[in-house]
C-alpha cells in the first residue's frame, strides 16, 4: 500500500484549480505559464504555458509549451468545471471527466480534518503583473488531516500557504464563478478548506504560489522500519498570468469537440496517459 499522504493535501489545491477557473459576464482572453516542484522524488517536476478563454461557466485551455500534457492538446469546461473534456486533436479523441462526480468520491472517503487554524494578511507590495497593478494577499492554513485506508487511520500535518497578486480590474470574477455552482466533495471538513481557499481572497488571481508542507509523524516513530518514509514534505505549484484582456463574444464551437473526433479508450501505456491521475485518491509515494 502507498502510504505517503502529500499527494491528498496537494489533492485540494487540484480541486481547487478546478474549482476557482474565474468567471465574467464578458469573456476573457488569457495567456499563463505554470510549474510544480516537489522534494519527494517520486514526483516529478512540471511545467506548462498556454492561453485560455473564459466565458461565462465555460472555459477552454491550450497548451502551448512544457510537460504536464502534450503541446496541443487542450480542456473544455463547462458548468463552472463540473464537467472537464480532455481533447487531443493529433488522435482526434477526447476523454470526458465529470469533476463534481470525482469531487464526490473525495468526500465518500473517511477524510477528517482537525486543529484547523487560517490566518490571512495583505501584504504591502502592490506588483504589476500583465500590465495591471495588484494587491498581494496571503492566505495560511494548517490542519491535522487523518485518512482511512480500511482498518489502518494514517495522519500527517499539513501546512499550505498561498500567496495570490489579484487585480480588480475584471470586476468580481471569482464570486460570479462561485455563484454558477463550485464543485463540493459533501465532506464538510474538506469543503470548509476548499471555501476557505476560494473565498477568502477577492479578486481575480495574476499570480498564484501554492507550498503545501505536510509532516508525516509516523514516519519518525517508525525509525527501525526497513520502509523508508519521508517525514516532510514540500511542493510547491506558482501560476503566473502573463498577458490578460476582455474579448469579445466567443463562438459556441469554441467550447464543442470537434464532430470527427471519438471517446477514447482504456489507457494502455504511458503516450496514454491518463489526463485526470493527479485526480487519483490513491496517495503517490514511495512503497
Amino acid at each position: 500500500m502507498k502510504k505517503n499522504l502529500p499527494a491528498i493535501a496537494i489533492l485540494f489545491t487540484v480541486v481547487l484549480t478546478a474549482a476557482s477557473t474565474p468567471s465574467a459576464t464578458a469573456a476573457i482572453a488569457y495567456e499563463f505559464r505554470q510549474t510544480t516542484s516537489s522534494d519527494l522524488e517520486s514526483i516529478p517536476s512540471s511545467d506548462c504555458a498556454g492561453r485560455a478563454i473564459i466565458d461565462g461557466d465555460r472555459s477552454r485551455v491550450e497548451f502551448l509549451a512544457g510537460n504536464t500534457y502534450p503541446v496541443g492538446t487542450y480542456i473544455i469546461a463547462t458548468n463552472g468545471s463540473r464537467t472537464m473534456t480532455f481533447i487531443d486533436p493529433s488522435r482526434k479523441s477526447f476523454v470526458e471527466v465529470n469533476a463534481g462526480s470525482v469531487a464526490s468520491s473525495i468526500g465518500a472517503r473517511k477524510i477528517t480534518i482537525a486543529n484547523k487554524k487560517t490566518d490571512l494578511t495583505k501584504l504591502p507590495d502592490q506588483t504589476t503583473i500583465a500590465g495591471f497593478p495588484t494587491e498581494h494577499y496571503r492566505l495560511v492554513m494548517s490542519y491535522d488531516i487523518t485518512v482511512a485506508f480500511g482498518s489502518l487511520p494514517l495522519t500527517q500535518s499539513v501546512k499550505t500557504t498561498i500567496d495570490k497578486w489579484t487585480t480588480t480590474a475584471f470586476g468580481d470574477v471569482g464570486d460570479t464563478f462561485l455563484a454558477s455552482g463550485a464543485l463540493r466533495t459533501g465532506n464538510p471538513d474538506l469543503d470548509s478548506i476548499v471555501s476557505a481557499e476560494n473565498t477568502n481572497i477577492k479578486g481575480f488571481a495574476l499570480r498564484q504560489v501554492v507550498s503545501v508542507t505536510t509532516i508525516n509523524n509516523r514516519a519518525a516513530a517508525n525509525t527501525d522500519s526497513q520502509l523508508h518514509i519521508n517525514r516532510t514534505v514540500t511542493q510547491t505549484s506558482e501560476l503566473v498570468i502573463t498577458s490578460i484582456q476582455p474579448s469579445a463574444k466567443v463562438s459556441l464551437a469554441t467550447f464543442v469537440v470537434p464532430l470527427t473526433y471519438h471517446k477514447a479508450g482504456p489507457v494502455q501505456d504511458d503516450t496514454q496517459k491518463s489526463p485526470m491521475q493527479t485526480l487519483s485518491m490513491e496517495p503517490s509515494g514511495q512503497e
